[in-house]
């Protein structure tokens, strides 16, 4: 080394040497600068007070990055103390990035969340919806419908098939209400036939096979009892054309057989029950024995219950929503102990989420209304009966939550109608056949227009 006098002190200039530097100073040179602004004092101004010889020349001294001494002069225990300074180094940097991380790249990471994730979401959503079809409830076309324009709708909602049930109002009882229904078929077939794209289907699997096809598939029914006539004969001849399911009643709609949830005083009987009478569950019986689903979101709160205990296949409800999450006319508003017997019943309840009254529903809303029937019923009772916004959206945010797989979201879109459509033809011709006809005295007073038994 060169030194040059400088008011009594040397002033050292380390020769560069080619040896292998020590280890600890290869472990931790990356971290060398930030360690020195975290933790370590000022660098020191190397001074020699006094000189010593080793090995013919002096010793010199440098600051080791990791706390240490670089040199011949190391002890052991100054070794094993540069190693722990370096580790705690290492610790500090470690929170600190940590700390960063937490500052910024969670928000980050939320974001990213929100786009390229929800994109992922919908493209999952979208290829789901081309393996099972998405089925939609309580379908009827409006008066001058451009077809055309509603199969488009229906095709960019995603919607694999739809429940039509054919309306009558009710005034018609007792008078023209079973001639109604039959042009009200009758109408369904020509639409129908005059579109490629809708398809009446009469089994779970013509369901599936006109989805495979790109068509929608149309499950027809009868949209109150009073449109059957209290016949057992009417109502086998709905299904030989092709109705596939009965509402017990419409809304307000009480029939001698069955009791509706709201009543229209002047037409009803005096007598008429407030739940389902016997004639009723011979009703019950015979659709099951047909393989007709049985239909009930409109029926009292007691004539639910009677029906869910009588019946022997799944029963369904469409356009409906819990009460205590809506309490409408413009939904079926269902009981919390009624969602809790379907289970036993194996029925299925389709929600309608796009508006409770006057008011539209947001996604967050739908979701919750959506867990909550899976929380009181069960995820193998639920299906769908209008979204807000859209079918795909509803769904890619329902996927948000990993209870809601690939499985539970095809049993949510018309699995599970799909499935007790298939137990109901299962059940079917293994029940007795019913020939009974209501007695008089339940009808009496609102007498049919018929010719009289001999």
């Amino acid at each position: 080394m060169n030194t040059v006098p400088n008011h009594g002190f040397i002033e050292v200039h380390p020769i560069h040497h080619h040896q292998h530097q020590p280890h600890c100073k290869q472990q931790c040179f990356v971290f060398t600068e930030i360690a020195d602004i975290v933790e370590l004092p000022p660098p020191e101004i190397t001074k020699i007070a006094s000189e010593k010889m080793q090995n013919g020349g002096l010793a010199s001294y440098t600051k080791d990055p990791c706390g240490g001494s670089s040199g011949g002069l190391d002890s052991p225990t100054d070794s094993q103390a540069s190693k722990s300074r370096c580790r705690r180094i290492l610790v500090v940097m470690g929170i600190m990035i940590l700390c960063i991380a937490m500052a910024a790249g969670i928000p980050l990471a939320l974001q990213l969340r929100q786009s390229s994730l929800l994109e992922a979401r919908l493209a999952f959503i979208r290829r789901l919806l081309t393996e099972a079809p998405l089925i939609e409830s309580s379908w009827s076309p409006v008066r001058n419908m451009n077809y055309s324009s509603s199969m488009q709708e229906m095709r960019q909602k995603y919607v694999g098939a739809v429940l039509w049930p054919i309306v009558v109002p009710c005034g018609a009882q007792y008078l023209d209400a079973v001639q109604l229904a039959l042009e009200g078929v009758d109408e369904a077939k020509r639409i129908t036939a005059a579109t490629e794209a809708m398809h009446i289907v009469e089994s779970a699997d013509e369901m599936e096979q006109t989805h495979i096809r790109g068509e929608v598939a149309v499950l027809m029914g009868i949209g109150g009892g009073h449109a059957l006539g209290t016949s057992l004969a009417v109502l086998r001849s709905m299904h030989l054309l092709g109705a596939r399911f009965a509402s017990i009643t419409s809304l307000d709609c009480t029939t001698p057989w069955a009791a509706s949830t709201r009543n229209v005083d002047y037409l009803i009987e005096g007598n008429a029950t407030n739940s389902i009478n016997d004639f009723g569950k011979i009703m019950l019986f015979e659709m099951n024995r047909i393989g007709m689903l049985i239909e009930i979101s409109h029926l009292s709160e007691p004539a639910m219950v009677a029906t869910l205990r009588t019946a022997k296949a799944p029963v369904l409800l469409i356009n409906s929503a819990p009460q205590s999450f809506c309490n409408s006319t413009n939904v079926a508003p269902i009981p919390d102990h009624v969602l809790g017997l379907l289970p036993e019943n194996g029925g299925v309840i389709m929600l309608n989420l796009e508006r409770c009254g006057d008011r539209l529903l947001n996604v967050r809303e739908a979701i919750k209304a959506i867990n909550y029937v899976r929380k009181v019923a069960g995820v193998d009772h639920i299906g769908l009966s209008g979204a807000p916004k859209s079918y795909a959206f509803l769904l890619a945010e329902l996927a948000r939550d990993r209870v809601w797989g690939n499985a539970a979201i095809k049993k949510l879109i018309g699995g599970n109608v799909v499935r007790i459509l298939r137990e109901a033809e299962t059940l079917k011709n293994r029940l007795p056949l019913y020939e009974e006809w209501i007695p008089h005295e339940l009808i009496e007073s609102n007498s049919y227009c018929r010719y009289p038994e001999s």
